[in-house]
């Protein structure tokens, strides 16, 4: 068994065991010697937490990082972005530039957002500038649609605080954390509904940033058309993509499972919109994606539940495309190792950002950046007619 990979999961899915199998890795216990463990949040959290101090060793790799709550929590997102955007600031960046209104230029990616309890008064503030506003609230530790709801009263915040036993937004003990943002009441709509983008970044290292897009992601489909009527504010079928809540609606379809692949949605884009406009807003895409990892703000778990057959073929070769990358040729972990895998290993990703090679020409990219002329394969953003549009980034 000398150089076979030894792994551990305690996530009972087919599209992870399948791909570890085919590989001839052996499968070992906890308690044993192991290279490749992936693992649950849950897990993660307690083989990691202070109390264990537990260190991989340096033929040992697992599938999250950490300190991943840094990345995924919504209050923790919000707040790295929002420091992500001061250092910017402090360092002078380009990026960090505002216009006449103080809103960023390019760094608006996320819609006016506080955290509730702590910041109420902020929000009751902000709210009464234009309380005409739908809000939605998202409770900062939990996923699938749990526990969202949308607001546009202050009277309707009151009644959660009452109907979550706190008397007073000044107490905060015992107290959920939730974010709450301005809603944006006009998305871009397919047949009438919502939806939204489920992509898969593979992030191999940070220090350096390398991270890969997998090319097959999806949509997520709503079943009931949108509308912004705030009779329809409490109709989740009509608000939230997640599938956990719309497989409950009538006209859930469970043979597509209202989902469409990317490259579906990027031919109607295409046809629609056309091909430039298309190829922009899909730059921009991975141009926030980029940001947003520096700032650490990414989804802990993916689902690797399959709803579909198609779904479950997707997942089970985007675990295959990403065990290649993590652990080139099958061979056993090595951390020393920290070359960027040759182009033919990548399957369906495509390598989105590596910042060894995007550190030769920084000053020069800020300041071409600055200036509008075009940043080349290293990514940036240039400007068009006075608006913010991303340079092509392979």
């Amino acid at each position: 068994m000398a150089g076979k990979v030894k792994w551990v999961t305690d996530i009972e899915k087919s599209v992870l065991i399948n791909n570890f199998e085919k590989r001839g890795w052996v499968q070992v216990t906890e308690n044993e010697d192991w290279n490749f463990y992936w693992m649950s949040v849950q897990t993660i959290r307690n083989v990691f937490s202070v109390e264990t101090g537990y260190r991989l060793s340096d033929d040992q790799i697992v599938n999250h990082f950490p300190n991943h709550y840094e990345l995924t929590r919504k209050d923790l997102m919000v707040k790295n972005i929002k420091r992500y955007r001061k250092e910017l600031e402090k360092e002078g960046s380009p990026l960090a530039e505002k216009d006449e209104n103080g809103k960023y230029l390019y760094l608006d990616f996320v819609p006016v957002t506080y955290m509730l309890p702590a910041d109420y008064n902020l929000f009751v503030e902000e709210f009464r500038k234009s309380p005409s506003s739908t809000w939605i609230m998202k409770p900062c530790g939990k996923a699938q649609g749990k526990g969202i709801f949308l607001i546009n009263k202050l009277s309707q915040i009151k009644k959660w605080s009452r109907d979550s036993k706190t008397s007073s937004f000044v107490s905060q003990s015992n107290k959920e954390a939730y974010v709450i943002s301005l809603y944006i009441n006009n998305p871009l709509l397919i047949g009438g509904r919502k939806f939204d983008l489920r992509l898969y970044v593979l992030v191999s290292t940070y220090r350096p940033l390398r991270c890969y897009m997998y090319k097959l992601g999806f949509c997520r489909f709503c079943t009931v058309k949108y509308t912004p009527s705030t009779s329809e504010l409490d109709n989740m079928f009509v608000h939230l993509t997640n599938v956990a809540i719309q497989k409950h609606g009538e006209d859930y379809n469970h043979i597509h499972g209202g989902k469409w692949t990317v490259s579906n949605l990027r031919l109607y884009l295409e046809s629609t919109r056309g091909k430039e406009v298309t190829s922009k807003l899909f730059d921009e895409i991975h141009w926030i994606i980029v940001q947003s990892l520096k700032a650490v703000a990414v989804n802990a778990s993916p689902s690797l539940t399959s709803s579909t057959a198609n779904d479950r073929i997707l997942k089970y070769n985007l675990i295959n495309d990403t065990l290649n990358i993590a652990v080139p040729n099958g061979e056993i972990p090595d951390c020393k190792w920290n070359k960027s895998p040759p182009k033919e290993v990548l399957g369906n990703y495509e390598i989105l950002f590596d910042e060894e090679l995007a550190q030769g020409d920084g000053a020069d990219r800020e300041l071409r950046s600055r200036q509008g002329q075009s940043l080349g394969p290293r990514a940036g953003r240039s400007r068009d007619s006075g608006r913010a549009v991303l340079t092509t980034w392979k």
